[in-house]
């Protein structure tokens, strides 16, 4: 009988240990919620430290979790922690501050993704942030963890018996480009500008890289009224080839989203990042013979990282446009159209600006390395001649040549290019004045020569008198 109450004794003991066990060290009772998630991102879950905690939850040790082992023996670890005998983990004086903790969280996503640790959990939520978009990785047991994204999240949380349901909100915020292109005649950048054909157009985005995000990829697209110069790509203060790498699309590989251009930043240069960083992207393109009188020239850009998140597109204009030439003479009250009058057109600086004849009535401004540029137009009867891809500025026509019976010009004429693409330049012209004269010249000879014989006769007379004076 004294036999039989020692073991039903001992029972209890292991009964009331086991549960008090339990109660401290349950298993899948701990959970974390992560607010503002970016849907279609990849967030992982990994368990760094084990925790053990006594009954009454004022004693905790941690201990290294196996697959972390080299991380905090000989890798980055080591720096912020030290491990006794036991194998027990303490944090490491003065270095707990926000910045240390920081680069603790990015050695640690690091090491996790170099080595294909395998995290505890793996969510990719299907809410985005703007619709208050949150998960719950649940059923964990307590324990020192760290949370990755693609989207940028770094976050070390603590789970404990005392805080079973801890909570990490996301706090980067998507990046959004801001796209501008530069106006030549003032030097401003803004959302549009005015170009001729042939001239160079200078573009520049700036955007925020958020730290610890992945996969960070600028896109830019033209219009076929824009021929990029690819080699005036570059990020201000970053090095090409080290720091990104640009990919221009063509005929033979062309980029499959559509983009003229693609600049990927490579890895190393974002896990580098300790702060949020903004970044001026700066390139040119040319206007060419493609461009848009009426719509413009659209250039945009956008921003994509990680697994699936994304900027809206930002976007430039480029208008070139147009004017008309009316060459004519007033005739009963109306214009007549004049053919054979050559005008030049003289930009700004006093530069002829080179033409493509496309029909007898239009031309447009040449894009600088074609060939058949001519110097000059030629008015034609049918009507006004269409001068397209001119800047929204001030030229001037100077006739070099003007209509069989009709004056040249003696000043250019001053043209300042309408916005409505409705401007008419209409040049009178005024034909030749004829000299006064007395009709034909029939008789007026015989008048001269009748003249000249009586002057002779009188001057023979007159000597032949004198000779016969002289006689006697």
């Amino acid at each position: 009988m004294k036999h039989a109450r020692k073991l039903a004794s001992l029972l209890l003991a292991l009964v009331m240990v086991f549960a008090l066990a339990t109660t401290a060290f349950a298993a899948g009772t701990n959970s974390i919620t992560v607010n503002g998630a970016q849907k279609g991102e990849t967030y992982k879950l990994y368990k760094m430290l084990d925790l053990s905690v006594n009954e009454a939850n004022t004693a905790y040790s941690y201990t290294v979790n196996t697959a972390w082992n080299d991380f905090f023996t000989s890798g980055a670890g080591k720096d912020y922690v030290d491990i006794d005998a036991q194998g027990y983990v303490t944090w490491k004086t003065g270095k707990d501050t926000a910045a240390d903790m920081e680069a603790f969280g990015k050695a640690a996503a690091a090491f996790a993704s170099t080595n294909s640790i395998t995290p505890v959990d793996t969510k990719v939520p299907t809410a985005d942030e703007e619709k208050a978009g949150s998960f719950t990785f649940d059923n964990l047991e307590a324990g020192y963890y760290l949370i990755t994204s693609t989207y940028g999240t770094l976050a070390i949380v603590d789970t404990t018996p005392t805080k079973p349901a801890a909570t990490v909100n996301e706090k980067n915020k998507g990046t959004i480009p801001d796209k501008l292109v530069k106006e030549d005649s003032t030097n401003t950048w803004g959302e549009e500008n005015s170009a001729q054909i042939g001239d160079t157009v200078y573009f520049q985005t700036t955007f925020t890289v958020v730290k610890g995000a992945v996969k960070y990829v600028l896109h830019d697209k033209m219009d076929d009224g824009l021929t990029l110069n690819a080699d005036s790509i570059a990020v201000e203060r970053l090095t090409k080839g080290t720091d990104y790498t640009v990919v221009v699309s063509t005929t033979e590989d062309p980029l499959n989203d559509g983009c003229t251009f693609e600049i990927r930043f490579e890895q190393s240069y974002l896990d580098a990042i300790t702060a949020d960083t903004t970044l001026t992207v700066t390139y040119n393109a040319v206007l060419n013979e493609d461009a848009d009188i009426t719509a413009g020239e659209n250039n945009d850009t956008k921003i994509t990282w990680g697994d699936a998140s994304t900027s809206e597109w930002d976007r430039t204009n480029t208008k070139t446009y147009k004017f008309s030439v009316l060459k004519y003479a007033a005739a009963d009250g109306t214009k007549q159209p004049l053919a054979g009058a050559t005008f030049q057109l003289k930009d700004a600086s006093g530069n002829v600006v080179k033409l493509i004849k496309v029909s007898d009535t239009e031309y447009r401004v040449a894009n600088g390395v074609e060939t058949g540029a001519v110097d000059s137009f030629t008015t034609v009867a049918s009507g006004k001649i269409v001068i397209k891809g001119v800047d929204l500025d001030k030229y001037t026509l100077v006739e070099t040549a003007a209509p069989a019976g009709y004056n040249t010009l003696k000043a250019p004429v001053e043209v300042t290019v309408l916005a409505t693409n409705a401007l008419t330049v209409e040049v009178p012209n005024a034909s030749g004045t004829l000299l006064p004269s007395t009709g034909g010249m029939g008789t007026t000879i015989f008048y001269v020569l009748g003249s000249i014989l009586v002057v002779a006769a009188v001057v023979l007379l007159v000597t032949k008198k004198r000779m016969s004076a002289s006689d006697k």
